[in-house]
């Protein structure tokens, strides 16, 4: 008897440094693979990718599974959090915005002013819709007019794939109501429909469907990649945790509840039948390789083996890791990265260990803020890039004082799309069945007997965050 073919499915992955495209079966094995990378602009507050060139990418690389043969039996995308594009007639009008983009902030405390009396509401961000409808009207009135669409990155993908303008449900939770958007006078249709995470959203466009030999391939609503790494993760019962180290840190824990933070320094999202307490960092991979380029001038191999012979602690140096602005808890896109505590007898090795140090406390006070509230972590399973490095999953595993348990596939976006479009395809009951099938945990670091000789360090760390948070304002 003839045996059926396999599930497969087309992950169209977007990060902010490359465009990931993935033929993987049902049980997350990949089957084909192509990458390229994206260019940004970058000018002072201006954090900005050329939309044309990302869908450029996207024929290319579809063109390219065609010919290698790929036979999809549905296509998901996920982009990253932002990437704002005005849109008309289904084109690009202008750049899309990046999460590190900061000209918005004004418009985040004019929405943060509405929300002041609902502690309950997620605190907006520059990476959020309403601002960014918000600053297009001041700084570009005449997209403001032209365009029918604001969409993100995600979106994008979308629409270029099948012509649904969607967007994700997590993204849409950051609307509010209109007791917020009838002040501002903003109309969220403008973002796209609110589409459910897994739901057919369209088919695959004749001209790529036609690459496959045709059909109709169903497009799979999912969600902006850190999103679906924490679907991908399979997080459900509480204190288990999520450590997503790429470009920028997202954090997250798993609890039977949401958490009311009267200063909106962490937030929830629904996960499943339960909750996720949230958190992350401005930038982590992009302020290590920042680092390597103009401080420390070596590849990561030299700069780790420089670390471990220097002592924890760094001899006293101090690192903020805020240069593309704080996250949470501060939740301020003016701070600005330090590094406190040098002497004339400083060297490379202690900078690189303060550095490796200070990305490992903002994460410890993320975690921390979230106790106050009653989440803890009681094991973090990690992924993206940060991932490979065995000295920072030790580090993070001391620092925090919980197992760090590292996944056997870093680029969990991709999983995540596979375990979404999975379920719809009914290979699976639900999705925390498809993570369990599709992804695994490779290594255990467990917390170090000696891990007390970081908390002095740490307190620093907290201290140094204090004194200059007053000093982290506006530009002139």
């Amino acid at each position: 008897m003839k045996q059926a073919a396999p599930v497969t499915i087309l992950a169209v992955d977007l990060g902010t440094q490359s465009l990931r495209v993935s033929a993987v079966a049902a049980d997350g094995a990949t089957l084909w693979r192509w990458s390229r990378p994206v260019n940004s602009a970058i000018d002072g507050r201006r954090y900005e990718q050329d939309p044309a060139e990302w869908l450029a990418l996207l024929d290319e690389a579809l063109a390219e599974a065609g010919r290698a043969g790929v036979k999809p039996d549905a296509v998901a995308a996920a982009g990253p959090l932002a990437g704002w594009v005005p849109m008309a007639a289904g084109r690009p009008l202008g750049a899309a915005v990046m999460y590190f983009d900061t000209r918005a902030a004004v418009d985040v405390a004019r929405i943060g002013e509405l929300l002041d009396k609902r502690p309950e509401a997620p605190r907006p961000t520059v990476a959020d819709p309403l601002p960014q409808l918000l600053r297009l009207g001041r700084e570009r009135p005449d997209l403001a007019v032209a365009m029918d669409r604001l969409l993100d990155a995600t979106g994008v993908l979308v629409h270029q794939l099948c012509g649904a303008s969607v967007l994700d449900p997590y993204t849409a939770l950051r609307l509010y109501d209109a007791e917020i958007t009838r002040p501002l006078g903003t109309d969220p249709a403008i973002f796209g429909r609110p589409a459910a995470l897994g739901e057919r959203v369209g088919v695959l466009a004749p001209r790529y469907a036609g690459l496959f030999g045709g059909g109709a391939i169903p497009v799979v609503a999912a969600t902006f990649d850190s999103k679906c790494a924490y679907v991908a993760s399979g997080i459900a019962e509480p204190g288990e945790a999520l450590d997503i180290s790429g470009t920028v840190t997202s954090f997250g824990v798993a609890s039977e509840r949401p958490v009311r933070d009267p200063s909106r320094r962490v937030y929830s999202v629904p996960l499943g039948d339960g909750w996720l307490v949230r958190g992350s960092m401005g930038g982590t991979g992009s302020v290590l390789e920042w680092a390597r380029a103009e401080l420390l001038g070596q590849d990561f191999a030299a700069i780790e083996a420089d670390i471990a012979a220097a002592p924890p602690g760094a001899g006293g140096v101090t690192f903020l890791p805020f240069h593309s602005g704080a996250r949470a808890p501060l939740w301020n896109p003016h701070a600005r990265g330090a590094l406190l505590g040098l002497g004339l007898d400083t060297d490379r090795s202690v900078m690189a260990r303060a550095v490796y140090e200070g990305l490992c406390f903002g994460l410890r006070h993320i975690a921390d803020t979230m106790a106050e509230s009653g989440v803890a972590p009681r094991d973090i399973r990690l992924a993206g890039g940060l991932a490979r490095s065995d000295l920072l999953c030790r580090m993070k595993a001391d620092i925090l004082g919980c197992p760090v348990l590292r996944l056997a596939d870093h680029e969990l976006t991709t999983a995540g799309l596979a375990v979404i479009a999975a379920v719809t395809l009914g290979v699976y009951p639900d999705r925390r069945a498809a993570s369990r099938a599709i992804v695994h945990v490779a290594d255990r670091f467990a917390p170090a007997p000696a891990r007390a000789r970081y908390e002095e360090p740490y307190r620093r760390y907290r201290a140094a965050v204090a004194a200059l948070s007053p000093t982290f304002a506006p530009p002139a």
